[in-house]
């Protein structure tokens, strides 16, 4: 069962982002285009959000201390926000740009004593553009802009890599590289993604995103070097402060 459901959720992911690089080609994302929206990009975010909402719900309801058939943006907070708000990666646009798409949950706290309160206050502006879009797409069609769509599809992607079920589909993508201390096993390491894995050197990447496994609550300092196998994009971003002479990535 596990197997069925990370093809079908690294299947659909693959789908979706390709459309977005589809729209890429088109519409390069720049600092000029983030608010540019369009009938191709309702489609993303409406895709991937979905694609985000049912691998969330299936991973909640594994446990028997969820017995709701309904969750929300704000359970999703209190499951999964202490791993998520902190993530970040690396998006390959016109520039190379980091992208940290649960920015509104860090430093949150359980939002449970005032749940409605929270969800208006906190909900991610690409989930909540989301919604809008979803409950009233004619109305609200201008809300899918190029930026929600870039953040919804990152937030999928952390998804895919905090999500058990999907390692080894993870692996047979391809997406996972690693400098041989991993003992030929590096979506194992996966599951210890904390600052103590990042000597590791693990870099998570799919077409359009990248991802320093250790490294969310890391800066990225003048003289950090990757020292691991990552495609020559990766290797380029992450080392080039070394180069520049500035402090501090992050």
């Amino acid at each position: 069962m596990a197997s069925n459901i990370s093809n079908s959720v690294l299947n659909w992911y693959v789908d979706t982002e390709d459309m977005l690089r589809d729209v890429l080609q088109y519409i390069p994302y720049c600092s000029e285009h983030k608010s540019v929206w369009s009938p191709k990009l309702v489609t993303i975010l409406h895709e991937v959000c979905g694609q985000l909402d049912s691998l969330w719900f299936y991973e909640a309801k594994k446990s028997r201390f969820v017995p709701d058939d309904r969750l929300d943006i704000a359970n999703y907070f209190e499951y999964y926000g202490e791993w998520m708000a902190p993530k970040w990666v690396v998006f390959w646009g016109e520039e190379p740009e980091q992208i940290q798409p649960f920015k509104a949950w860090d430093g949150l706290p359980k939002a449970s004593y005032k749940r409605d309160l929270w969800k208006k206050a906190f909900t991610p502006e690409w989930w909540q553009a989301y919604q809008n879009v979803k409950h009233n797409r004619l109305i609200n069609i201008n809300m899918a802009t190029l930026e929600y769509a870039v953040h919804a599809v990152a937030a999928l992607f952390l998804a895919i890599i905090r999500s058990e079920d999907c390692r080894d589909g993870i692996a047979q993508l391809g997406w996972l590289s690693d400098n041989g201390t991993t003992n030929g096993n590096p979506q194992a390491w996966l599951s210890k993604d904390t600052p103590a894995t990042k000597r590791k050197a693990i870099a998570v990447e799919s077409k359009l995103f990248g991802y320093a496994v250790g490294w969310s609550k890391e800066t990225i300092k003048r003289k950090s070097i990757w020292t691991g196998c990552a495609s020559h994009r990766f290797r380029q971003w992450f080392n080039q402060y070394e180069s520049a002479g500035d402090d501090e990535k992050t």
